[in-house]
């Protein structure tokens, strides 16, 4: 059920409800932490299987594209995007209080990390974690994306503890749980030492209370992984030996039937049983009458 509480002399709605995710899905962190801030009622079934639970009848009814992080709310909401989720959880402090210059501000930061961070981490470590093939080209175009990107945050952060306002807010929460395969992955020293501000920022953000109750300790990276070909082949199915096929039992040939001797007129190569003409029985029974 929903609550009503009392936060910052405000009346806000404390919401409840359901998050059908699998574990470590940094898309739904973002939403589990923003709920550990605002003390909304989110619970994950442990029983939820991906690949299988979200393809149920069920489940494809209430989310017909069967993506997670989806959530159904205990009054009867449903919300699939992470950001959406992530938002509707969260308390208005999270969310940039009341000024809408600020609301708006943790918004666009929220769909920065969207377009700039995730497509370039996503080519970048999927390889590393065996769920997606390398791609020389891509990959080095990536990595500088997601240099260029840094590059920006960095200035922004020159003078900021916070991407919004003076504490955490959606916006540091999203950004981080984007960042965190690159920070785990291949943001190895040598890569981050341009970066001061953002690793700075980052380790910040995800060493506070309510985020760590969420993602646990983030060890950053201290050798750059690379493409993992043993976990690519093992996820793809491909790693698996294939079955040698069945040696098939030999079968006793069996010996042509013989075949019974068609009669006469369907033979073709006998000779046809020559039929008696009418008249010449005729002719023979005027011989016998004779």
């Amino acid at each position: 059920r929903s609550a009503i509480s009392f936060f910052s002399g405000s009346t806000c709605i404390m919401v409840a409800g359901t998050l059908y995710t699998y574990p470590d899905n940094f898309r739904a962190q973002k939403a589990l932490v923003a709920a550990k801030y605002s003390g909304a009622d989110v619970k994950v079934p442990a029983d939820f299987v991906f690949g299988e639970s979200n393809k149920t009848p069920e489940f494809t009814k209430k989310f017909p594209l069967g993506k997670v992080p989806a959530f159904e709310g205990s009054d009867g909401t449903l919300l699939t995007e992470s950001n959406a989720i992530a938002y509707y959880v969260a308390n208005e402090e999270l969310r940039g209080g009341s000024d809408a210059a600020a609301r708006a501000e943790v918004v666009q930061w929220m769909c920065w990390a969207d377009s700039e961070i995730l497509p370039a981490s996503c080519t970048w470590t999927f390889p590393c974690m065996g769920i997606m093939q390398y791609n020389k080209v891509s990959t080095e175009r990536a990595k500088e994306d997601v240099k260029a990107a840094l590059g920006a945050l960095n200035s922004h952060l020159l003078t900021r503890t916070f991407l919004v306002g003076e504490r955490v807010s959606l916006a540091d929460i999203a950004v981080a749980c984007t960042m965190m395969n690159l920070f785990k992955l291949v943001l190895d020293p040598a890569t981050r030492k341009p970066f001061v501000n953002v690793s700075r920022w980052f380790t910040t953000v995800v060493n506070q209370p309510n985020v760590k109750a969420v993602v646990g300790a983030v060890a950053l990276c201290t050798k750059m992984a690379e493409f993992d070909a043993k976990k690519f082949a093992e996820f793809s199915g491909k790693g698996k030996k294939e079955a040698a096929p069945k040696k098939e039992k030999k079968v006793a040939e069996k010996k042509p039937e013989k075949k019974e001797e068609a009669p006469a007129e369907d033979d073709g190569l006998s000779m046809p049983v020559k039929k008696k003409d009418p008249l010449e029985i005729g002719r023979a029974s005027c011989r016998e009458r004779v």
